[in-house]
């Protein structure tokens, strides 16, 4: 099974330059723990509610002026649409991330977490 046929095409992003309080929002709105960073219509980086709570933690700060900027991860593990689903199963566990942008071309054009993985195994059988 290719990464395509169960991949989210309707991805949630954001810009490094949103403060945390318009992310945490967005979590809460649309119902996801983290979203692809985008700039110029390119993948910039990726930022979760765990990325968040860890620079929280760390600095012993609020969210009050920080912006996505300040914690997204840069050096995200990205795939093709093309991408076998059982690879980005493993890179997921050897990685240990939840989510995994897919990229075409240099453009997100889906995402696929954990839960989506699970998922389409619970409905194959």
């Amino acid at each position: 099974m290719k990464v395509v046929e169960l991949m989210n095409k309707n991805v949630v992003t954001c810009h490094p330059s949103e403060t945390l309080t318009v992310i945490v929002n967005k979590f809460e709105l649309f119902n996801i723990a983290g979203m692809p960073v985008v700039e110029k219509g390119r993948l910039a980086g990726i930022v979760c509610q765990s990325d968040i709570l860890r620079k929280l933690k760390d600095e012993k700060r609020t969210l009050q002026g920080l912006t996505v900027k300040d914690v997204m991860v840069e050096n995200v593990i990205t795939v093709p649409p093309t991408e076998s689903v059982f690879h980005v199963a493993r890179m997921m566990i050897e990685k240990k991330i939840n989510r995994i942008p897919i990229v075409e071309n240099d453009v997100v054009v889906g995402i696929v977490t954990r839960g989506d993985i699970i998922k389409a195994v619970a409905e194959c059988g």
